[in-house]
């Protein structure tokens, strides 16, 4: 199974390694894109990603994930936003938390589905449909996967239980119960 971290400047960093770490645990490839070869995360670090976002193909990969921060920038971003959208025309898995969901909403990607999202929906109202963000901090929706931000460790463990990577419901309890901090003797 292979990963594709979709990146930007300003992404916020701690709402994902949750995912990348139980990935790495899993054998799950990942790669990183973004429009550039390098961007700088919320933390202040510059990261050199695998690929651009021209060199990628939704074929070779199960999964899209994309990271909140400031979606404005890239609103408007067709190689961006192209890239999202082949993703859902392929049916592929598509895990985007907090202000990421603006994007898919930008990318006509949302649709009529619903999501959650830590974002001000009334601030952008032609990307969401308010009537359709759900109340639940991950949602799960065709082939999106959706949180608020501060639902990182429920999006991990969300994503990982849709691509299957638990051995089985005790392993996923104890993946959700190791990243809380309850598992002291």
């Amino acid at each position: 199974m292979k990963a594709l971290f979709l990146l930007y400047d300003g992404y916020v960093e701690w709402e994902i390694s949750t995912l990348s770490y139980i990935f790495s645990e899993t054998d799950v490839d990942i790669e990183t894109t973004a429009l550039y070869r390098e961007v700088t995360n919320s933390g202040k670090f510059n990261i050199r990603v695998s690929k651009t976002v021209s060199e990628c193909s939704p074929d070779d990969y199960d999964i899209l994930v994309i990271p909140g921060g400031d979606p404005e920038p890239l609103l408007e971003e067709e190689k961006f936003l192209n890239l999202i959208q082949s993703f859902n025309e392929k049916k592929k898995w598509i895990a985007a938390i907090c202000g990421a969901s603006t994007f898919l909403g930008a990318s006509s990607v949302l649709g009529e589905r619903e999501y959650s999202t830590s974002i001000e929906t009334e601030e952008f109202p032609t990307i969401f449909e308010v009537a359709n963000k759900s109340k639940a901090d991950v949602t799960v929706c065709e082939n999106l996967i959706t949180a608020e931000g501060n639902a990182y460790i429920e999006f991990a463990v969300a994503v990982a239980k849709q691509l299957d990577l638990f051995e089985d419901r005790e392993d996923e309890l104890e993946t959700v119960l190791f990243f809380k901090n309850q598992l002291r003797g």
